[in-house]
C-alpha cells in the first residue's frame, strides 16, 4: 500500500491567518462577499459602536444595543421571526437617533438551504447557498441528549491536508459572522422541525480553518454564547484547528470556547506529508504554544484521525502519549473516512482496539469517535465532496 511520502525539504511555510495568494495555482482569494449589512455580522459590543457612531451616547449605545440582539435572536427556535421596523424599534425603547442606522441591517438569514442529505443514522448534511452563490456545507448530527451541529468557516479551505476533501477545493473566501450565525439559525429551526434533542452543540469542524479567519469566528461566538441572543454555553463551543499555533494565545483570550487541535501524526515528518501547516508551526512549537496559553482548570482536546499503517502502531500510540504529557487533555480517535486519497484508508477494528488500548494504558484520557453520515459525504474530512461532484439540487 501506498503511504503519502516523507518530506525530505522543509515545504514553503502557510502564514498563520493569512492564507497565500495563490494556493495550487489558484488566485487571490476574495474577502466576504456580504451583498447588504447583515444584522447577525454583529456581536452587541459591534452594534453598540455602530450605534454610537450613528449619535448615540456610549451609555444608550451599549442599552440599546443589548436589547435589539434580545429582540432579534432571543426567540425560541421556531417562533415567528421578529418586526423589523421604527415601530418596533420604538417599542423597544430605541430612540429616532438609532432608527437609520439598525434598518440599515438586514435580520433575515442570508443563506438559504439547497440541498438536505439525510444519512442513514438520522445524521443530516446541508448544503447551504450565501447570497453570492458560494455553497457552505454544515452537518446536523442528533444524540440522545442534545444535537451538534457541525458548522463551516470559510467557502473552501487553503490548508491541504491530504486527507480532506475541502483542503482539495483551496480558498474561495471567508464567511462573515452572519454567515457563520445563520448557519447555526438555520439548523436550529431544523432540529426543533424534527424533533428530539435541541441544538445545543457546536463545533467548528467544517470548511476552512476557524483560525484564518479568527476575527469573524470570535465575533460570531460572542453572539452564539450571548444569555441574550442564542444563550449557547461556552462549554458546548468547540473550535478546531490544523495547528495554527501563534492564534491559540488570542483565541484563548477572546473566546471561552474549548479548543481541539487536529494532530494526526506522533511526529514532525508524517504529520507534515498529510498536514502542509506543519511545515510553519512544528508539533514541538504547537504544543509549547497551547501549554503557554491554555487557561487554568481547562484543557484541550486532540484530535488523532487513524490511517492503516501510517500512524496506528503501537510504538504510535507510545509516541503521542509522550507527546501530550504534561498537557490537561483528552483524545479523540479517529478511525479515518474515505477521501481524496485513496492510500489513506482506516485501520482494522484490531489496529484500531489495540492503538486505543495502547494510549489508555498511558493514562490518557481516550476516546473513539464513530463516523456520522459517511453514506452522505457529512463525516469527517468529507465536506465539499459531494458539493464538488455535482451541483446541488433542490431543498
Amino acid at each position: 500500500m501506498r503511504v503519502p511520502e516523507i518530506p525530505e525539504e522543509m515545504a514553503s511555510p502557510l502564514r498563520a491567518g493569512d492564507p497565500p495568494a495563490q494556493v495550487a495555482g489558484r488566485p487571490l482569494i476574495r474577502r466576504s462577499a456580504r451583498g447588504g449589512a447583515r444584522l447577525a455580522d454583529h456581536d452587541a459590543a459591534s452594534l453598540a459602536e455602530l450605534l454610537r457612531r450613528a449619535g448615540g451616547t456610549a451609555s444608550a449605545a451599549r442599552a440599546v444595543s443589548g436589547k435589539v440582539v434580545r429582540h432579534a435572536f432571543g426567540a425560541e427556535p421556531g417562533a415567528p421571526a421578529p418586526a423589523w421596523d421604527a415601530r418596533a424599534l420604538a417599542a423597544l425603547g430605541a430612540g429616532a437617533w438609532a432608527h437609520e442606522a439598525l434598518l440599515a441591517l438586514d435580520p433575515a438569514p442570508s443563506l438559504e438551504i439547497a440541498e438536505r442529505a439525510p444519512a442513514q443514522d438520522d445524521t443530516l448534511r446541508l448544503v447551504l447557498r450565501a447570497r453570492d452563490g458560494a455553497l457552505i456545507e454544515s452537518v446536523l448530527i442528533p444524540g440522545p441528549a442534545r444535537t451538534t451541529l457541525c458548522v463551516s468557516s470559510q467557502v473552501g479551505c487553503a490548508r491541504a491536508c491530504s486527507f480532506c476533501e475541502t483542503g482539495r477545493l483551496g480558498l474561495e473566501r471567508q464567511l462573515a459572522a452572519g454567515e457563520i450565525v445563520d448557519q447555526v439559525r438555520i439548523a436550529r429551526a431544523l432540529a426543533a422541525e424534527r424533533g428530539g434533542a435541541p441544538l445545543r452543540n457546536l463545533v467548528f469542524m467544517g470548511m476552512g480553518e476557524p483560525f484564518d479567519n479568527l476575527g469573524e469566528v470570535l465575533k460570531a461566538i460572542r453572539l452564539l454564547t450571548d444569555p441574550r441572543a442564542f444563550r449557547f454555553a461556552p462549554s458546548h463551543v468547540t473550535v478546531s484547528t490544523v495547528g495554527v499555533a501563534d492564534k491559540i494565545e488570542p483565541f484563548f483570550r477572546e473566546a471561552r470556547a474549548e479548543l481541539a487541535v487536529s494532530l494526526n501524526a506522533p511526529d514532525d515528518a508524517r504529520r507534515q506529508a498529510i498536514m502542509p501547516v506543519n511545515a510553519r508551526f512544528s508539533m514541538a512549537a504547537l504544543k509549547e504554544a497551547i501549554a503557554r496559553a491554555l487557561p487554568q482548570g481547562r484543557r484541550v482536546l486532540f484530535e488523532y484521525v487513524l490511517f492503516d499503517q501510517f500512524n496506528d502502531a503501537p510504538e504510535d500510540a507510545d509516541l503521542l502519549a509522550a507527546y501530550v504529557a504534561g498537557l490537561r487533555c483528552r483524545v479523540n480517535v479517529i478511525p479515518c473516512n474515505p477521501g481524496p486519497d485513496p492510500a489513506l484508508r482506516p485501520p482494522s477494528a484490531a489496529r484500531l482496539d489495540a492503538f486505543v488500548a495502547r494510549l489508555s494504558g498511558h493514562g490518557v484520557t481516550t476516546l473513539v469517535r464513530r463516523p456520522r453520515g459517511r453514506d452522505v459525504g457529512g463525516a469527517c474530512g468529507q465536506l465539499a465532496g459531494m458539493a464538488r461532484v455535482r451541483q446541488p439540487g433542490p431543498a
